[in-house]
């Protein structure tokens, strides 16, 4: 199902589209930059995918290094991404400044106050800690902010996502879950 692209939508077309997933410890930020990747495996795309941790389990930093292309990809480092989603105001304040002008972000408002976003990058909230509350396990705030960058880039189908999740999710609850989260994202105003 191809949808038309307006012209503020990512585009993998001939170029590399370059996502930077950021968070802390515990926040699902691998898993979403698996699904994301997983996603656009499956719609024919190039995809690298790298994880960098600190040595905390929950709590210390953590991000992720999603690359999507039609053609080969040179590396899978990125030191200026096209696009950020993050799920906490440390690593907003970290990988902002990497974003060039008018760069998108998808951020999670529930953890990320007003007040320190750069107004010269496309910066979109969700309040994904709230929304994955109102479902009744905040753990899958990390789906609700994947279905909101879905919808805002169009680089995958949130069908396609919602396919991927069986791949990484064995326990049927929470696959249940997370299906939840993420069409709760996509539909998120």
């Amino acid at each position: 199902m191809d949808r038309e692209r307006d012209s503020k939508d990512i585009s993998l077309g001939q170029s590399e589209v370059k996502v930077i997933i950021a968070g802390s410890g515990g926040q699902g930020i691998l898993l979403l930059g698996k699904i994301l990747a997983q996603g656009l495996l499956e719609e024919d795309k190039n995809v690298s995918w790298l994880s960098s941790y600190g040595a905390e389990v929950r709590g210390g930093t953590c991000r992720c290094m999603v690359v999507g292309s039609d053609n080969e990809i040179s590396s899978p480092c990125i030191s200026n991404p096209d696009c950020l989603i993050v799920m906490n105001q440390p690593s907003y304040q970290r990988y902002t400044p990497l974003l060039k002008e008018d760069s998108m972000v998808c951020y999670n408002s529930s953890l990320i106050a007003e007040d320190i976003l750069n107004k010269e990058l496309s910066n979109t909230a969700v309040a994904a800690t709230e929304e994955a509350k109102k479902l009744g396990n905040s753990k899958c705030a990390n789906m609700v902010m994947l279905g909101k960058f879905i919808k805002e880039s169009s680089l995958i189908e949130l069908e396609t996502a919602i396919d991927a999740l069986d791949r990484f999710i064995k326990n049927r609850d929470i696959l249940e879950l997370d299906k939840q989260a993420l069409e709760k994202g996509f539909s998120y105003e």
